[in-house]
């Protein structure tokens, strides 16, 4: 699979019934067998109140393993985070915005119990006030693939943390400035198959 695939799923995720948590909330967990080559765990990104009022709450905390980290974004996946641990582990995470952002905080709980699978965040927003996340992911040796299309604003805020790796720049802004247009997932996905 292709990074192109995963962001088909996380897509895909915006219109299904979530397999974990419910739809009109932030926390909704995704899972999807893809054949040949196996489970893979999709966050969906915000499309509903619940999920702008988890992105709005930048206060932190610290996460054991995890260090100090986005407390709307951590807040919502621990309230489905015991019944996606219950799951058969995924071959590989994605999620798109604040989907992205639980899919990267997944990967990192994921790998604190030794199951090490790719993650694919597409426009994730930050989420690190400090570097507990970035040393845990690397030392793990964990995939990374996490996308900026265009000039999107979105995985420049909230300006006061970071991500916990690198960004790989993607597609042609749609203005000279940082905005939100290029945040979409289908211009990810444009992008992608480019």
């Amino acid at each position: 699979m292709t990074p192109y695939d995963f962001a088909l799923l996380a897509k895909q995720a915006y219109t299904d019934a979530p397999t974990v948590g419910s739809a009109d909330s932030a926390s909704r967990m995704h899972v999807y067998e893809v054949d040949d080559f196996g489970t893979v765990h999709v966050f969906r990104g915000s499309d509903d109140m619940a999920s702008w009022e988890a992105d709005f709450d930048i206060a932190t905390t610290d996460v054991w393993g995890l260090g100090k980290v986005h407390a709307g974004f951590y807040a919502a996946l621990a309230a489905i985070l015991p019944a996606c641990l219950a799951l058969p582990r995924p071959k590989a995470i994605a999620g798109h915005s604040l989907g992205a952002a639980l899919a990267i905080l997944y990967a990192g709980v994921l790998a604190q119990q030794g199951c090490i699978v790719p993650v694919y965040a597409f426009e994730p927003p930050r989420l690190c006030a400090d570097s507990g996340l970035q040393k845990l992911l690397f030392d793990k040796c964990v995939p990374w693939i996490a996308t900026r299309n265009g000039n999107d604003i979105v995985t420049q805020v909230p300006i006061s943390m970071t991500l916990p790796g690198p960004l790989r720049l993607i597609g042609s802004p749609s203005a000279p400035v940082d905005n939100a247009t290029d945040h979409s997932i289908d211009r990810v996905i444009a992008a992608l198959q480019a």
